[in-house]
This record gives C-alpha cells, structure tokens and sequence, in this order.
C-alpha cells in the first residue's frame, strides 16, 4: 500500500509511474489528506507529463557541458561559445538547471545591462542559453519545459547601416597604398565584389578561384551562414588573385581597421569590420540589383535579414505607386 499508518500520522510513499519515474515521499495527518494529494500528483502528472520524472538535479553547467559534447562543437567558434555560457552559469551561481527561473535570469540580464553590457549581447546569450536547452529537450536529455522560453528579447533601435561612398572607396585604396600588409588591397577588392566578409575572404584557399571558360567565381566556405557560397567575378579580378595551392591570404582584418583611420573614413561603432559587406550590398540595390538576388550573394537564410538593404532601391517608393490596386483604374 503506498499510504502507511505511522506513529504520528499517515506515510505516502510511491512511485505512480512506475520504478523509473518520480518517487512522492510524504507524511500527512489523516489518511484521506494522503489520497487527495496522489490523487492531485497522478492528475497533475496527465496535464504536466514532465513532472513524473525523477528530478532532474544538474546543474547548469552539467547542461552546458552536455550541450556541447551533442551539438555545441558542431557551432563556427564552438569555444567561444562555450565560454560564454560557462560565464553566464557562474554568474547565475550554477544554479539547478531546472530550478533556473525567468525573474532570475532576468535580474542577472538587468544587472550587466546596467554594468554596460549592450542590448545587442544580451540578446545574443539569452538567445544562446535557450539554445542549450531546447536542444536537450529536441533529444529527450531534459524532460522539463525550458525555464527560460518566455523571456523576450530587449527591443533595439535599428541602427543604420553604414557604407562606403565613391569617394570613400578612392581615400580607402590609397590608404591602402601605404599599407604594410601584403595581401590587404586583394582581400578588399574581394569583399567589395562579393560582399564577402573579411574572415571569408582571407580564408580562400586555391581551390575555391575558379576559371570556367569564360566564367570566374570564388566559393566561399565555412561561413557564418554555414552554407558554401559561389560568387562569379570579373576576369580582371581573378586575374590578380594569387594562383597557388592551399590557403591564399593572412588575416587582415587589423590591417583594414587601421586603412580606414588613415582614410579619415568615421563609422559607426563596431561596423568597420562589416562595412565592405554593407557597401557591396547598398550599391547593389542602388544599382537596381534584385533583394532576392542579393540573398543569395550574401547567404542570408531570412529574406528579412537582407530587407535592410530594400530601400537603397531606386524603385523602392516609386513602386508603391506604380503597383498599387488602384493605378490601372486610375490610368485606363
């Protein structure tokens, strides 16, 4: 019987779902108190079918180092990533990973916000630290809702996006002149015809320049997007490509940044790095390119994330005009 009398009242000791399930260990002053509350724990058990297990007392960190032996290697900078969430978990005190709770999160997310962490980051460890647990319930490691699913991003003001003018580009080069770095002028020339970003361009190897007949192309792998790009160029461009086996170019993201200070060129902060990326994809659509087009150059998974660049369009307004439901009735 799982409801026993004891000296001093009645012992509720069972296991309703079975040895592998949770045990309900618990005393009561009469038995009918004893048999209201299995009955509240069975019925709770129907609706909530993650409270029958035995409890779950990892810690986060225990999660965090499941995570990535089952998926976190597979991330472009797997280290770095585990770093952060290794970080996270100590300042959250390594609480039980499922005793973590929404207002606990949200107050240690508070409290670096005030320290001066940017809106941006947080949302990039909020989004990380989901991450860590929708995968181990995705493969049945955790059997418990994910403490922390309801809690929303910070709302960030969309910052513009800066790109390099004509002009611009001119002082660039000839600041590049004068650089020490020697493969700076050729990774840029890539970045700006591609919209490759610098990583992806100093990380071609031979292989990935190719002549086919008439056509050249670049193919760009181990990207953000972690999807193989193919990008045609002109003849004049792989023309001054290095021909070699192996990896073409050094780093020279470093290079770049202090090219641009010498240009006198200001940008936002923390868009030197993405501003060939962005200059290529704003002139493209100034130039009539198609977004649609344009996704697939820059290997955005989201049609959304390449609307940023819609409005360089020169037709971007205009054709709200010409398409709208009521032109052809007005014109006929």
């Amino acid at each position: 019987m799982p409801i026993k009398k004891v000296d001093d009242g009645y012992y509720l000791d069972e296991r309703p779902w079975g040895s592998s399930g949770k045990r309900i260990q618990k005393k009561f002053r009469t038995r009918a108190e004893a048999q209201r509350y299995l009955n509240y724990v069975v019925t709770e058990g129907e609706q909530k079918p993650w409270s029958r297990q035995r409890e779950d007392k990892r810690r986060l960190s225990d999660i965090i180092d499941k995570w990535y032996d089952v998926h976190g290697r597979t991330y472009a900078d797997p280290e770095s990533s585990k770093r952060k969430l290794d970080a996270i978990a100590l300042a959250l005190g390594n609480p039980i990973a499922s005793q973590l709770t929404a207002n606990a999160y949200s107050k240690y997310r508070g409290k670096r916000l005030e320290s001066g962490l940017k809106p941006k980051t947080a949302n990039n460890d909020l989004t990380l630290l989901k991450g860590v647990y929708n995968k181990l319930i995705s493969i049945k490691d955790i059997h418990y809702p994910n403490p922390i699913a309801n809690i929303e991003k910070i709302k960030v003001q969309e910052q513009e996006l800066a790109f390099l003018t004509h002009e611009d580009i001119e002082k660039l080069f000839r600041a590049i002149e004068s650089a020490r770095h020697p493969h700076l002028e050729i990774v840029t020339k890539i970045c700006l015809s591609t919209g490759a970003r610098i990583s992806e361009a100093c990380g071609l190897h031979g292989s990935h320049v190719i002549q086919s007949g008439n056509s050249f192309k670049v193919t760009f792998f181990k990207t953000k997007g972690k999807k193989n790009r193919s990008i045609p160029i002109s003849k004049k461009l792989f023309e001054e490509i290095p021909k070699k086996a192996g990896p073409l170019f050094t780093d020279c993201r470093k290079a770049f940044e202090r090219a641009i200070d010498r240009a006198g060129i200001t940008l936002p902060d923390g868009q030197c790095t993405h501003v060939m990326r962005h200059t290529f994809a704003s002139h493209f659509m100034m130039n009539g390119g198609n977004i649609l087009v344009l996704q697939k150059i820059l290997g955005h998974a989201k049609i959304e994330q390449t609307m940023i660049y819609a409005h360089f369009a020169p037709s971007h307004y205009e054709d709200a005009v010409r398409l709208n439901p009521l032109f052809k009735l007005h014109h006929s």
